[in-house]
């Protein structure tokens, strides 16, 4: 925790300064006079006392956070398009009202166009309804009669041509499958055509090779008194005419064998070739006739579906024409109900023109505020979609505080002087600060065509943990002061708003806090950081000692007095506002006595403690953390 104590105390110290840097020199005088009454004579342990005095007590609680546009809204077409023009820059100020983009009108205002037009037929129809049947009326009527009767005509021959169609389908349909199964079986019988000469031929084969095996024992056992084996000639002793002759017998047998063996393994591989070719052509074919199939019950279903049609719009051109009847009837005299149904369509052409009106002033983008334009999304010549509803797309307190690091207990001590806050002065101060925001904890960034800004007011986003933020209310006071800016005055603040949930980081939980400042300073910009500090308890003019003077167990807490001649005295203390430095005294105390705070001995000095809190709450408290060492934070 010690990198999250160190952003606290720096946020106090410049508080603490801008609040009692008047005080300094009446410091020093203090701090004399309160060293020359406790310093020690020789050796011997010295009292360091405090005295008890009245003023301010403060207690804060200290954060890091960023400045950010109270208000960031992204303004969206309403009618999308090709953007034609874009009338700004990136960084531009625009007042309201003032022209940013248009995207092509081309598209909305035939729309407009047509609405009109349809506006214009129907209040015509309006007109000879309230004026009742015309002799042009009639001969209208007639024509449409007509033509309502024509339209069935046209209805039933074209549903006689769909049947003659359908027919014509299913026959054709039908003979292109009788051929596939011709050929399918035409095929099939190829096949086993094939298949029943492989196996011919394979069992021809099998009797050659045994045949082949025969002989070539039979060739063995005949030259094997004469001296050769097989074609090759081996000397004999004594070979005998007969053997020579039965010899050379079985090796012409054995020769032919071989022969008729190479005859009948060509004729299996071609039948197994040819097997194969049937075998495929018979596979090829039934997915001929399967296809043959499908297209003549696609053919059906598509026939059957235009069929179907044509009976309806056959039935609808008959009931078109009876009601075109029907109506011609009802016209003959001027008709309540018609007029009343006209007044009717009046009214629902007249609402569709004015929407096609707002879709035409929906294809330029104006700016609802005043404003910074933050981005812009695309350039000319882009097509852009509408928005559905409006020309923001959305409107927030922008981003999350994303301040590195955490809160850390502070407390400004006492002080002379102090800053508190309202809800009213927080609304006052930022235009609403707050609302809509979102909580500081979450990113809001708007998001549109162009994103317009108004820096004129600013949020603080920050973030406390939450032993902190449990302190923080809606309303309580605060200052914010610009990190790295050494001239920077500290500007007073409220809180506006606290996340209801909390965000978890390495196991730290945190809330996130809006802050709304109330009063701007000039050159602030959206994204800066700053150092937060909010009072979390304040009792003014009151009678308040040093922290290190309350020594506290369970609920009891107790002041050591020093009187005179250095005597001692504990007493029971009640305390109010707890600050890191200072301590509100509620009863115990009187203004002006003096308090143990520590021991010191001869030459290690009198310590701090006699200037934490020795004049004013101001002094003490303010530069306590500065000169006094921490609080107990």
């Amino acid at each position: 925790m010690k990198g999250r104590e160190s952003k606290p105390v720096k946020i106090w110290r410049r508080k603490s300064l801008l609040i009692n840097g008047t005080l300094v020199v009446v410091l020093v005088a203090v701090g004399v006079t309160s060293y020359l009454e406790i310093r020690p004579a020789g050796n011997s342990t010295a009292l360091v006392t405090s005295t008890v005095a009245q003023g301010t007590v403060l207690a804060t609680v200290s954060a890091a956070g960023t400045l950010e546009a109270a208000q960031n809204l992204g303004l969206n077409f309403t009618t999308g398009g090709k953007v034609t023009s874009i009338d700004v820059k990136v960084g531009q100020r625009v007042t309201a009202g003032q022209m940013l983009a248009k995207v092509d009108p081309t598209t909305s205002q035939d729309t407009l166009d047509q609405a009109r037009a349809q506006l214009s037929a129907a209040e015509a129809q309006l007109t000879a309804a309230e004026e009742g049947e015309t002799t042009a009326a009639k001969t209208v009527q007639s024509d449409q009669a007509a033509q309502a009767q024509q339209q069935i005509q046209v209805a039933e021959s074209n549903l006689s041509a769909e049947e003659q169609s359908a027919d014509d389908d299913a026959t054709s349909a039908e003979q292109s499958v009788t051929a596939a199964q011709d050929t399918l079986g035409y095929a099939e019988q190829t096949l086993s055509n094939d298949e029943t000469k492989l196996s011919n031929d394979e069992a021809a084969l099998t009797s050659a090779e045994n045949q082949l095996n025969s002989d070539e024992a039979a060739e063995a056992t005949a030259c094997a008194g004469s001296g050769t084996t097989g074609t090759t000639a081996t000397p004999s002793p004594s070979p005998s005419s007969s053997s020579s002759s039965a010899c050379s017998a079985a090796e012409a047998a054995v020769a032919t064998d071989k022969t008729n063996v190479a005859s009948d393994t060509s004729a299996v591989s071609g039948d197994q070739t040819a097997d194969q070719g049937a075998q495929q052509a018979v596979t090829n074919d039934q997915n001929s006739v399967a296809a043959a199939q499908d297209s003549e019950k696609t053919t059906e279903d598509h026939d059957k579906a235009s069929i179907t049609a044509d009976k309806e719009a056959v039935a609808s051109a008959e009931k078109s024409y009876q009601t075109t009847l029907a109506s011609n009837v009802e016209s003959a005299t001027p008709n309540a109900t018609t007029v009343a149904q006209d007044e009717a369509a009046v009214t629902n052409d007249d609402v569709a023109v004015q929407e096609d009106q707002q879709t035409v002033a929906g294809t330029t983008l104006t700016a609802p505020f005043g404003g910074t334009v933050a981005s812009i999304s695309a350039d000319v010549g882009e097509v852009v979609s509408s928005s559905g509803a409006g020309s923001s797309s959305s409107s927030a307190s922008s981003a999350s505080s994303g301040s590195s690091g955490s809160s850390g207990t502070g407390s400004s001590g006492s002080g002379s002087s102090s800053s508190s806050g309202s809800s009213e002065a927080a609304a006052a101060g930022a235009s609403g600060a707050g609302t809509g925001a979102g909580g500081a904890g979450t990113t809001n960034a708007a998001s549109g065509f162009i994103v317009l800004t108004d820096l004129s007011n600013l949020l603080v986003q920050a973030t406390f943990d939450e032993t902190d933020a449990a302190s923080l209310h809606v309303g309580a006071g605060a200052t914010v002061t610009l990190e790295g800016v050494t001239t920077a005055s500290a500007l007073s603040a409220t809180v506006a708003e606290i996340d209801p949930t909390s965000t978890t980081s390495d196991g730290v939980v945190d809330y996130g806090v809006t802050l709304a400042l109330t009063q701007n300073a000039p050159g602030l910009k959206s994204g800066e950081s700053v150092s937060v500090s909010v009072i979390t308890g304040e009792a003014n003019n009151v009678l308040y000692v040093p922290a290190t003077a309350v020594t506290t167990s369970g609920t009891s807490s107790t002041v050591v007095v020093v009187g005179p001649n250095n005597t001692e005295e504990t007493v029971p203390v009640t305390l109010g506002v707890q600050g890191s430095t200072d301590d509100q005294i509620l009863t115990g105390l009187t203004l002006g006595e003096k308090v143990l705070t520590s021991t010191a001995t001869t030459g290690t000095g009198t310590g701090t403690g006699g200037f934490r809190g020795g004049f004013g709450g101001g002094v003490g408290g303010g530069l306590g953390g500065g000169l006094g060492g921490g609080g107990r934070g």
